[in-house]
């Protein structure tokens, strides 16, 4: 026993001294809004410039980051205008000081490319531009983007521009950044990732799209039925979100705050919980839940939500044992309405989604409080394209 216990404290001691090492082994570098690409070879291309410098910046300190297998990037005050994609490897952490404003540029100066869509994207550089080389969970892991003080990102209102784009991760933090100034992109698309929080942050303003229906926070699967995922270097295998935890955020004046836009058949986002956020000003359905097993909406305020439709605070099919409860609803039509659903266009050759709703699920939902809404009560309706009949009201708490 003595020999084993002995094995046993070695082989743990083994361990944490080398992850130690391997942590320490982790550079970190510091930055300004005036620094030269750490390659210097950057500085002789024909395509950097006034516009691109800051892109080269960055682009060569991640890089670097990845030949070293992670990092930490500090970037100290200042405005950086990024014109083209950042691609981000593993265990790599940005930290952003007080002042620091990343805008979306979209000039590049040059003829020889333009300015793409996304800021940055969670692949690794050397990768990014391959066909098919993640699928699952395999992609990159462990990436942190943390804001300390106000940091600000600025998407300038380009149209279909988005600031992260996550899939195929695992352990992904997004904290404390105030996201600003969307049109029809989503600030953050996330497909197939596995562990992830979105914690304390603001998602402030956007030009309203052509069906407003487009999300901050957009949770969806690589899936070319659907045609919501447009990233080559993804295996297009309908992998779902898994354990999304949403939390402590301000979302003020867009079309949606979170959601699905199209389901795949049989796949399902697990364990999404969204907690403690406050949703002002909402075009359409503030949450659209699509495909969610196993969520929790609760703690949260719905505020304001645009009254000339029948627009809900939460919008939910295909939901399996959704626990939305302690909700404040105030001033929109209806809190909370669950029905069966199809895709429209593309993904349509999917068969409709329904809900599996128990009686524990139905007592959450009585927990949510209304004010200044037209209906009082949660709907939810068990026959597809039929909103009248066979609806089950669950009264909410008026407050």
């Amino acid at each position: 026993m003595k020999k084993l216990i002995c094995l046993l404290v070695a082989l743990f001691t083994f361990w944490f001294v080398h992850t130690l090492d391997a942590e320490a082994a982790y550079p970190t570098y510091t930055i300004n809004s005036s620094s030269n690409p750490m390659d210097k070879t950057m500085l002789k291309y024909s395509t950097y410039n006034t516009y691109t410098k800051q892109y080269y910046v960055l682009r060569s300190y991640l890089e670097e980051l990845e030949k070293k297998g992670g990092g930490t990037l500090i970037l100290n005050s200042g405005t950086y205008t990024i014109t083209n994609t950042l691609y981000v490897p593993s265990n790599v952490t940005l930290r952003f000081k007080n002042g620091v404003k990343i805008v979306k540029g979209t000039v590049t100066g040059t003829s020889q490319f333009g300015a793409a869509k996304s800021v940055f994207q969670f692949i690794r550089p050397s990768r990014s531009g391959k066909t098919g080389v993640y699928g699952k969970y395999d992609g990159e892991k462990n990436i942190s983007f943390i804001g300390e003080g106000k940091v600000l990102f600025d998407m300038k209102y380009l149209k279909d521009g988005i600031a992260i784009i996550a899939g195929h991760n695992q352990n992904i933090k997004i904290e404390n950044i105030e996201f600003h100034n969307m049109q029809s992109g989503h600030f953050i698309e996330m497909d197939a990732t596995y562990k992830a929080v979105i914690k304390n942050n603001e998602f402030i303003d956007s030009k309203a799209s052509v069906n407003k229906n487009k999300e901050a926070i957009n949770l969806d699967t690589p899936d070319k039925v659907t045609q919501g995922w447009s990233q080559k270097w993804s295996k297009y295998d309908k992998t779902p979100n898994k354990n999304v935890i949403i939390e402590g955020n301000t979302f003020k004046n867009l079309d949606r705050a979170i959601g699905t836009h199209k389901y795949s058949e049989g796949k399902y986002h697990d364990g999404v919980v969204i907690r403690k956020n406050l949703i002002d000003k909402t075009r359409r359905d503030s949450i659209r839940a699509m495909n969610w097993s196993n969520s929790i909406i609760e703690g949260n305020t719905f505020r304001n939500i645009e009254k000339t439709g029948n627009y809900s605070g939460i919008l939910a099919s295909g939901v399996k044992n959704p626990m939305f409860k302690n909700n404040i609803f105030d001033n929109m039509p209806r809190p909370i309405q669950i029905f069966p659903w199809k895709n429209s266009g593309p993904g349509s050759v999917y068969a409709v989604t329904y809900n599996t709703i128990s009686s524990l699920n139905i007592s959450a939902l009585s927990t949510n409080k209304v004010r200044n809404t037209t209906e009082t009560f949660i709907r939810i309706n068990s026959v597809y394209n039929e909103y009248t009949k066979n609806t089950i009201k669950v009264n909410c708490i008026a407050y």
